[in-house]
């Protein structure tokens, strides 16, 4: 895939409605002894953007409430959409998030969603979005 190929993919990816979520090993939360899982979600819609985030955390098991890690919000430059990142440590099985993916088009898994070594989340998001 050449680069411009790429491009043109990344803006439509841009332009469009869309959940992207992943989780990674919680570095500094614990729950029973075990790590807990840090959950990543980027919500890119023109409104109801809390309303989407509520939903898909009332769909993971209710082991225990989730702790907000953080939360940002801006626009998408160049489109009237708006987006919405936030990351979240329980100790709930993503296994419910894998399989909603098969029936929820706007639902999907990016695995470049992670903490950097390197910059920040924070960062990484900025990037696509602004």
């Amino acid at each position: 895939m050449g680069k411009e190929e790429l491009k043109k993919r990344k803006r439509k990816f841009r332009e469009s409605r869309h959940i992207r979520w992943n989780y990674e090993t919680s570095e500094d939360n614990f729950y029973e002894n075990s790590r807990m899982l840090r959950y990543h979600f980027v919500i890119v819609d023109d409104k109801n953007r809390e309303s989407r985030l509520c939903w898909l955390l009332e769909k993971l098991p209710k082991i225990s409430s989730f702790t907000e890690i953080r939360r940002r919000s801006g626009k998408v430059v160049g489109t009237k959409f708006r987006y919405l990142f936030a990351s979240y440590d329980s100790p709930a099985n993503p296994n419910v998030l894998l399989n909603l993916e098969k029936t929820n088009p706007l639902l999907k898994r990016d695995k470049n969603l992670i903490e950097r070594k390197k910059g920040n989340i924070e960062d990484y998001v900025d990037r696509i979005y602004s």
